[in-house]
């Protein structure tokens, strides 16, 4: 079957549904294409028995008005049913809890509690930094520039003054620490592993401009009632209700430029044309699906952005509901487990409010930390079976020490993923799930761009500008729309 249409969007995580809301909401004729059976993409769901799993240990944030999810649901007019979590998220070291309390001020006072330094020098510029990058970077389109014009619409007063924060993309978090005067062996530990979760770097890689991005989103961490799908499932009734075609089991083989058309050929069988592409498709996946100078561009690019994390996930439900202050838990390791490249796990525990995950009296539980796709390639099935088993068992049993609160508790429908696993269902070159990582030696405004030197080919996700997290695609696909009506 041979499909015409305006846009064809690839990928139905949060990127391609944030697209396709936008484009559909406007009145473009859009086509949206999805590999797996459902939504989400990296922040999907699975079902087991009465138990609804996010596939990522995932938060939501960026919410306010002001800031890029709040600003896609209030312009499409949705309202997803968000719980504040205050505190954020609790991040338990080794030496006790450390609540990251939704008021600036009040989380100044605890981090003032467990660190030394001049944390509220630190934090103060670290809130200061957050809210200037999020004016700047929702303010245009043009970013990153990919031509005169891009340039010339940068050329305003307002642009001009966020010069000032070019410095934070070109020199790390530490730098911010050493100024301040915060480093100790406790607060360096947690600097690390808060950086890990959000820019997918340490301090003395992290640029300190996305660096306080990173640090500063668990003041305001929201949890969606029903799971990561819920939002997303509202953007996609929203697409479908203005005329988009949302199609799933649709593996793309082929995306093939023809003149001034597009043709995007799937396993199917079917080929779908438009004037206009919007891919979510990795970097890393793109240049196998293209040919001639496009491949090119996008082997360069992946050669060029080569690293990315991969997750280690486990899942299970509890038959009770731990009394926790946040659902959102990042638990520090009393030991290091192999194949395991962090020294934290993140935890998320449904609420006892949400019985669309969790029948009454039951929740459920996503466990993730970062793993390396070399340790995962190339190995047989009993051999990724037996590491996969011995990551578990470990984890559950730091899980088991460390988290009072389920004591006593069963442990219902228990599972885990590998790199191997994501690979699978999401399709992504070696299950690369954390984007790439934000590094002094590839600032932010070189992260590959939204606009590609191809005629009506847009990249989106978080492989691409301004790249990982909810809001940061969200974010991207907001600008690359504005980019195609530009246009």
């Amino acid at each position: 079957m041979n499909i015409k249409t305006d846009i064809i969007v690839l990928g139905a995580g949060y990127a391609g549904l944030t697209a396709s809301a936008l484009l559909a909401h406007e009145g473009k004729d859009t086509v949206l294409l999805e590999s797996h059976d459902t939504l989400g993409g990296c922040a999907s769901f699975f079902r087991k028995g009465q138990y609804t799993f996010d596939v990522g240990a995932t938060t939501f944030s960026g919410v306010k008005p002001e800031q890029p999810v709040g600003r896609v649901f209030r312009h499409l007019g949705l309202t997803p049913n968000l719980v504040q979590q205050d505190p954020g998220i609790i991040v338990r070291m080794h030496h006790g809890d450390v609540l990251r309390w939704a008021d600036k001020d009040r989380w100044i006072t605890e981090a003032q509690k467990h660190f030394s330094g001049d944390q509220q020098g630190f934090w103060n510029q670290q809130y200061r930094i957050e809210r200037r990058v999020w004016d700047l970077v929702g303010s245009s389109e043009a970013i990153p520039p990919t031509s005169v014009r891009d340039v010339l619409k940068l050329i305003r007063p307002r642009m001009l003054r966020g010069l000032a924060l070019l410095p934070g993309m070109i020199r790390p978090v530490s730098v911010l620490a050493d100024k301040w005067n915060v480093h100790g062996s406790r607060f360096d530990d947690f600097l690390r592993e808060q950086l890990l979760i959000s820019t997918q770097n340490d301090a003395e890689h992290a640029p300190y401009l996305t660096g306080a991005m990173g640090l500063t989103y668990p003041s305001e961490t929201y949890y969606p009632m029903g799971g990561m799908v819920r939002p997303a499932l509202m953007l996609m009734r929203h697409a479908t209700s203005k005329g988009a075609s949302v199609q799933f089991r649709r593996v793309v083989q082929n995306i093939e430029q023809r003149g001034n058309q597009w043709l995007i050929t799937c396993s199917s069988g079917d080929v779908y044309t438009a004037n206009t592409v919007v891919s979510s498709i990795p970097i890393w996946n793109m240049g196998e699906l293209t040919h001639g100078r496009v491949r090119t561009y996008f082997e360069a690019k992946a050669k060029k952005h080569h690293r990315s994390w991969c997750a280690l996930t486990m899942y299970f439900a509890l038959d009770g509901t731990p009394d926790l202050a946040s659902t959102y838990v990042q638990l520090f390791l009393d030991e290091e487990i192999p194949y395991v490249h962090s020294h934290s796990v993140f935890l998320t525990v449904s609420p006892k409010a949400d019985v669309e995950k969790a029948p009454a009296g039951h929740c459920t539980v996503t466990v993730s930390t970062h793993a390396e796709s070399a340790d995962w390639i190339g190995l047989s099935q009993e051999e990724t079976t037996r590491r996969k088993h011995l990551v578990m068992n470990a984890l559950m049993q730091i899980i088991d020490r460390r988290m009072p609160e389920f004591a006593g508790m069963k442990r219902i429908h228990l599972e885990g993923g590998t790199p191997a696993t994501w690979e699978h269902y999401t399709r992504r070159f070696h299950g690369y799930v954390g984007g790439v990582p934000h590094d002094v030696q590839s600032p932010l405004i070189m992260m590959p761009p939204n606009q590609t030197p191809f005629t009506g080919l847009y990249m989106i996700g978080d492989s691409v500008f301004p790249g990982q997290g909810t809001p940061a695609v969200m974010l991207g696909a907001w600008n690359t729309v504005r980019r195609i009506f530009a246009s």
